[in-house]
């Protein structure tokens, strides 16, 4: 019986306190297990983040190079405009009316087709979307005013001062300054423009109402990118066909009454393929693919890059109609794809 106290003893347990020990080391092995159990939470709380960081940047690129795309194919799109504006024999006007009408029957087939809804999905839209179609009727009306009056010179140069208004508004949109690497590639896109322009302007000296044009252009160049931002803010619930559809129905009805119908009626034939393909690739895939890219790309970038319209523009005449582009379009054309590459480049 001694030798059995002695060793029970000796074990460091005495009979008093083992059930006190053991509830003790039983809240040890508790407190480790939670403890155990809380990094593990943590861990795996970590990883989800990383995880959904990694996902949001991988959509945050893929939107970005969807929206390049988009404006790439635009810009190809509308750069063959004055190729049509050159070989329809209607006044701009008239044509603007007609592309925005079957630019309107294309989008409707199209949406039908894809079984989606034709009507805006609500009153607030509605004015929104049809306000937007008015600014848009003031920019083609504006631009074509400021070429009548004096020169596509300076209608051009005029009209590509939007990437400066661009920059300069579309931070107001989320309150912050506008970023010196964006004036100064404003700035440089615009020289860019003025030096393919002033190819025109040298051989025509004598060039009529140039402060006209000039006002006329910037009005419409203000009205563009108050549109393109509007949208891109304003808008981005809204897809990009039915945002379409309703603001070349919105210039359709703008234009009715200053369309010279009676030349319509004695129009050659030759001309409605070309008013078609005008319509439905140039107004409605070229417009509506601008709008995806405004989706997905900031306003500036996407008015930055756009500026690569008139460089394409000469390309085409060169291609299609043997317009060789002198020393003035060649330079003018490397300063704004050096922009438009820079952009293109930047991160979302």
């Amino acid at each position: 019986m001694t030798n059995l106290l002695v060793e029970f003893f000796s074990s460091g347990i005495t009979p008093f306190c083992g059930a006190n020990h053991y509830a003790l080391h039983q809240r040890q092995n508790e407190y480790a297990l939670l403890k155990l159990m809380q990094k593990c939470f943590i861990a795996f709380t970590l990883k989800i983040r990383a995880l959904f960081n990694s996902r949001k940047r991988m959509h945050s690129t893929q939107s970005h190079k969807t929206g390049l795309i988009s404006l790439y194919l635009s810009l190809l799109l509308l750069s063959v405009n004055g190729l049509f504006a050159k070989t329809i024999e209607l006044d701009s006007t008239t044509i603007t009316q007609l592309r925005s009408v079957i630019a309107c029957i294309g989008l409707c087939l199209l949406l039908l087709l894809q079984k989606k809804a034709l009507k805006l999905p609500s009153k607030k839209s509605v004015i929104l979307v049809y306000a937007l179609g008015f600014l848009m009727g003031i920019h083609w009306i504006t631009f074509f005013q400021a070429m009548q009056v004096s020169s596509v010179a300076v209608g051009i140069i005029s009209l590509f001062s939007y990437p400066v208004f661009t920059v300069l508004l579309e931070p107001l949109f989320y309150r912050r300054l506008p970023r010196k690497a964006d004036l100064l590639a404003a700035v440089i896109v615009f020289v860019g423009v003025l030096i393919i322009a002033s190819s025109e302007l040298s051989t025509n000296v004598h060039t009529p109402n140039v402060a006209q044009g000039v006002a006329w252009g910037v009005l419409s160049a203000l009205c563009y990118s108050l549109r393109n931002i509007s949208q891109k803010y304003l808008a981005a619930d809204i897809p990009s066909s039915n945002l379409m559809l309703h603001q070349v129905i919105a210039i359709s009805l703008m234009l009715i009454l200053f369309a010279d119908w009676p030349r319509v009626t004695e129009m050659k034939a030759v001309n409605w393929p070309m008013l078609i393909a005008l319509g439905l690739f140039c107004t409605a895939g070229g417009h509506t693919l601008m709008n995806v890219a405004l989706k997905n790309l900031a306003a500036k970038s996407a008015a930055l890059i756009a500026c690569l319209q008139p460089v394409l523009a000469a390309f085409f005449a060169w291609l299609v109609l043997n317009e060789i582009p002198g020393p003035q379009v060649i330079l003018g054309g490397v300063i704004i794809l050096s922009v438009a590459i820079y952009e293109s480049l930047q991160k979302k």
